[in-house]
């Protein structure tokens, strides 16, 4: 029921409406496209004695949905109604003093916050981001071309619309891993991205994340080498996180560094039962259910997979590997995480870094395992990418 109070609270209700639109356009989701919001964090920007009366009338007005908290782990989910699925986003300033002034002291907090994880090298590059640009009706034209169901609650237009009004942003995650305006966009829109008028190109890495797990294994059993040549006597604590298979692990090398591993894994999958898998979804299994496989339920039972029973076959001291790293599905996030410290200290403060050094004058920004610059460019980019593989030992290859 429309109240004079919950009147005078429209400016907290769009505040709401917009920051779960933003963080869905950003990618700051869980697995089932809900915002999580935590309310003491919604009390430091609106009304904070009236927030939840705010939230109540949007959820009784089937504006937003709601999914419940897990205690000690989530806080309450939050979407916008599935009758704005369509919707373009329309931008309204906000007039109450009172929420302008919370809101800018809650950003000024949370830039203090995003200050402390960032190196210089998250500096320049955020600098460098300023100067991107994109042609917003070229832009908007792909979009329009898109499934509908590619773009809810018209989420790429947002992003579009943000770079077009300069409003950027670059964050560090926890575990080094960089998001920017163009991390949630989808790679058909980015065809739009400018730079002085110039399109950009991209230069990435072919099979990043198994690739990584290869250096990862590798690195584990140099320090193990260093261990056993230190105290000259193994015990229990000392042992390998992956039995010696020697032969299995250089044959997946090989697939990794040359790129070849989902077409071989794919390959494999449709001389058998399930042929209907494309590579790119193939690659969204095998993250799920083989990088960061978790427990079904609290008694230990696994869901079945075709693509862990492949890969399991083909490669079995890798797994084995993942199986340990990840305590056998009990805690599936840890070789995930350790994943994107490997890509943050190969990508951001090994190629950028080094980009930003010897090329100081040189456009580019980055995308997770790929650098976006001109294409006059991307020969400096490639040899960077090069002088870092051969850096660390472990080549990779690059598209």
């Amino acid at each position: 029921m429309r109240t004079a109070q919950l009147i005078r609270l429209a400016d907290d209700a769009r505040y709401f409406v917009s920051l779960i639109l933003t963080k869905t356009s950003r990618g700051h989701v869980d697995d089932s496209r809900y915002v999580r919001l935590m309310a003491k964090h919604l009390r430091k920007v609106m009304h904070k004695h009236h927030y939840n009366h705010v939230v109540d009338a949007l959820l009784d007005g089937s504006a937003v949905k709601r999914v419940a908290y897990h205690v000690g782990d989530y806080p309450f989910g939050y979407r916008l109604a599935d009758r704005f699925l369509y919707d373009k986003h329309v931008r309204i300033a906000a007039h109450d003093p009172r929420l302008i002034g919370r809101l800018q002291l809650f950003h000024e907090q949370a830039e203090r916050e995003r200050l402390e994880r960032k190196k210089p090298v998250h500096f320049a590059l955020e600098r460098l981001q300023q100067k991107l640009e994109i042609d917003g009706d070229l832009a908007r034209e792909i979009i329009k071309s898109l499934p509908a169901a590619s773009n809810p609650w018209d989420c790429q237009g947002v992003l579009v619309r943000d770079i077009e009004d300069k409003v950027f942003h670059l964050n560090v995650g926890r575990y080094g891993r960089v998001s920017n305006n163009i991390t949630s966009m989808k790679r058909e829109v980015r065809s739009a991205l400018r730079y002085g008028k110039k399109p950009l190109m991209h230069v990435d890495i072919k099979c990043c994340q198994p690739a990584l797990i290869g250096l990862i294994m590798q690195k584990e059993d140099k320090q193990q080498e260093h261990r056993q040549d230190k105290t000259k006597a193994q015990s229990i604590y000392d042992a390998p996180l992956h039995p010696p298979d020697r032969g299995g692990f250089v044959n997946y090398c090989e697939m990794v560094q040359s790129g070849e591993l989902y077409d071989f894994l794919l390959s494999r999958l449709k001389s058998g039962e399930d042929s209907g898998l494309t590579r790119d979804q193939l690659k969204k299994r095998f993250l799920t259910d083989v990088v960061a496989k978790r427990m079904a339920n609290a008694h230990g039972a696994e869901y079945p997979s075709d693509v862990e029973d492949a890969f399991r076959c083909l490669f079995p001291s890798v797994h084995r590997f993942i199986r340990k790293f990840n305590g056998d599905g009990w805690e599936h996030e840890n070789l995930i995480r350790r994943l994107q410290q490997e890509e943050s200290n190969l990508v951001i403060e090994t190629v950028a870094a080094d980009l930003i050094m010897r090329h100081p004058g040189m456009f580019f920004l980055t995308l997770h395992d790929a650098i976006f610059t001109t294409e006059r460019n991307i020969p400096i980019v490639v040899s960077a990418f090069e002088a870092a593989f051969e850096r660390i030992g472990f080549p990779m290859k690059l598209k």
